[in-house]
């Protein structure tokens, strides 16, 4: 999902698990799952990737073939792809060989958010800083997507029980949103739960409000999601409101 070099293993759980989705580094397994990227709830998901990308012209990256599909529970969402996600493994997966993966995927293994419940997206599918187009801002790209989310929750079936947005960016594209009133409205019964982004700049920094680091928040944000989305009784978080969090 962003920040890599094909030739390290940045996600290190993932290649220990023999999960890694590296066209570079495991190969093989990449041309498995590509040849499937269309068969299953998946594949239906990612047919439609295809017509999305035949009628925008927009590189848009695959939804991961292991992931849930129809059967989410928990929609995880940033607010677009990496520069690079169509360049890398091509799916939007937490076994990517890049850093924001490999710590969302620690983080997710440790909250015990299996991903069997769990799938990945974007607000906006595709990269918005493209410089084949002409300069693009969040706000009107969010917009401009908003029927494709839509779109993309229709052929999930029953919609997610919670929706987890990671990062600053994608909690002020979900706002503009909700003050156009062009939310989903597969999501409005969804839990809304806002989670640290999983890049190291903004992983690896204590949180300004509570003290914690950013990946001990990320993990108690998705782990309580999952408990929600299996009908565990969940406590509400502690609110500050000492200082505002940059991220």
């Amino acid at each position: 999902m962003g920040g890599r070099s094909p030739e390290v293993v940045w996600n290190r759980l993932a290649d220990r698990r023999g999960e890694l989705f590296s066209r570079e580094l495991a190969p093989e397994r990449h041309a498995y799952w590509w040849s499937r990227r269309h068969d299953g709830g998946p594949g239906r998901l990612n047919r439609w990737v295809d017509r999305l990308r035949d009628t925008t012209l927009e590189n848009v990256p695959y939804v991961d073939p292991t992931a849930a599909g129809d059967a989410a529970r928990v929609l995880l969402l940033l607010h677009e792809p990496a520069a690079d996600a169509e360049d890398g493994c091509g799916f939007v997966s937490r076994y990517a060989n890049d850093t924001v993966s490999a710590n969302l995927y620690r983080a997710a293994d440790r909250a015990g958010l299996e991903q069997e419940v769990t799938l990945h997206w974007h607000l906006v599918p595709w990269w918005i800083a493209n410089p084949t187009h002409e300069p693009r801002r969040l706000a009107g790209e969010v917009l401009r997507a908003a029927p494709r989310l839509g779109e993309f929750l229709d052929l999930l079936g029953p919609p997610p029980r919670e929706v987890v947005l990671l990062g600053a960016p994608a909690a002020k594209a979900w706002a503009v949103l909700a003050r156009r009133g062009r939310v989903p409205w597969q999501l409005r019964g969804a839990t809304i739960s806002h989670a640290p982004h999983p890049n190291p700049l903004v992983h690896d920094r204590l949180d300004p409000v509570s003290g914690r680091s950013n990946g001990d928040r990320l993990v108690s944000v998705l782990r309580d999601a999952g408990r929600r989305a299996r009908g565990e009784e969940v406590r509400p978080a502690r609110v500050s409101r000492v200082a505002r969090r940059p991220f």
